[in-house]
């Protein structure tokens, strides 16, 4: 992994958030050999599962948290909760990691925890890029780099999960991908263009809709569909749905000389050669680096913590993140104004 097994067993990790993003941090942190690990919730019932499931430590109230206890921080809340934690984790110089993020106040309040950075110099605040360890995602992506396809033309994209099957141990009106600010649909849209925009070019236009269905009970979004051009010429079509019975997260890409189907579900990479005329098959079991059926948080969490002992740089940064958020406020306003967005 680049950093030595005494790096971390010395290493010590506060985890905000102990929902299901912040139970597979523990997961993904176990794995790679992290022992001192410490998780805080304002759910008493999440703080008490943690400790029953994984043996770790418990902080009593955030406020408690001294930056001699601890060297990185795990900012797993509610998205609406990711600024506050991060600046507080910073201020105390810990290296941050964010989870995938859907708000923001603008650069004004970008830009403070930007400078508080630069105050503590030697911090590294580093945002979720999940789905860009996805060894699939990694396979499709040389590929396109390659150019033995030609230039990528068309690229559709679908993700559709039903939202109640998210957390099937709990009402979505308990849980934050009900309201309007933090809506399922609308947390997935950046959460798939920050892979979508690395594999096929950054967005330049974006047109867009928006629809309720009125068929979760919710008021949200739950349909937005996406039609892009990105700056390597590519058109760039995004449709994500919280309301499929069946689950989906396919790209199909059509090349000059080939095509390419991306299918996560199925953990199949499947492309067609025109030169050839014959198909390729990759599957992610072949793929794999890991033992982990978590693999791609697993590579992500040991990548942050190797951003943080400098063993490597980071290759996306809390400005390509606000890069990628800018996509969706520009589809809203697109939706809300009835017309093509210019990034």
């Amino acid at each position: 992994m680049g950093h030595t097994n005494n790096n971390l067993e010395n290493i010590s990790v506060l985890i905000i958030g102990l929902g299901s993003m912040g139970k597979r941090r523990i997961r993904n942190l176990q794995h790679i050999g992290v022992t001192k690990i410490t998780g805080y919730d304002i759910r008493e019932d999440r703080k008490n599962e943690a400790v029953s499931k994984y043996g770790i430590n418990i902080l009593k109230e955030f406020a408690d948290v001294n930056k001699e206890d601890f060297s990185h921080l795990i900012v797993s809340t509610p998205p609406d909760e990711h600024v506050f934690y991060a600046m507080e984790g910073v201020k105390r110089g810990l290296h941050v990691f964010i989870e995938a993020s859907v708000l923001s106040d603008g650069l004004l309040e970008l830009q403070d925890l930007l400078n508080e950075v630069k105050i503590k110099n030697q911090v590294a605040l580093v945002p979720s890029c999940t789905m860009r360890f996805d060894p699939i995602i990694n396979k499709a992506k040389q590929i396109i780099d390659s150019g033995k396809l030609g230039r990528v033309l068309l690229a559709n994209h679908h993700f559709g999960q039903y939202l109640p099957n998210w957390h099937p141990y709990e009402r979505i009106n308990d849980f934050y991908v009900s309201k309007k600010e933090t809506g399922g649909a609308r947390e997935i849209v950046p959460f798939d263009l920050v892979y979508l925009t690395w594999m096929f070019g950054k967005v330049k236009n974006v047109k867009a809709f928006l629809k309720n269905t009125q068929t979760l009970g919710v008021e949200i979004d739950d349909i937005y569909s996406l039609i892009c051009e990105t700056d390597t010429g590519t058109c760039l079509n995004v449709v994500i749905d919280v309301v499929s019975k069946v689950p989906y997260r396919e790209t199909k890409v059509i090349f000059q000389n080939g095509n390419m189907e991306i299918d996560f579900n199925k953990g199949q990479l499947s492309v067609y050669s025109s030169d050839s005329n014959s198909w390729e098959y990759f599957t992610k079991a072949r793929l794999s680096k890991t033992t982990s059926t978590e693999e791609m948080y697993v590579l992500e969490i040991t990548n942050f913590i190797e951003i943080s002992f400098e063993v490597v740089k980071p290759t996306y940064s809390i400005e390509d993140d606000h890069e990628v958020l800018n996509i969706l406020y520009a589809a809203e306003k697109s939706f809300e104004e009835r017309q093509e967005i210019k990034l």
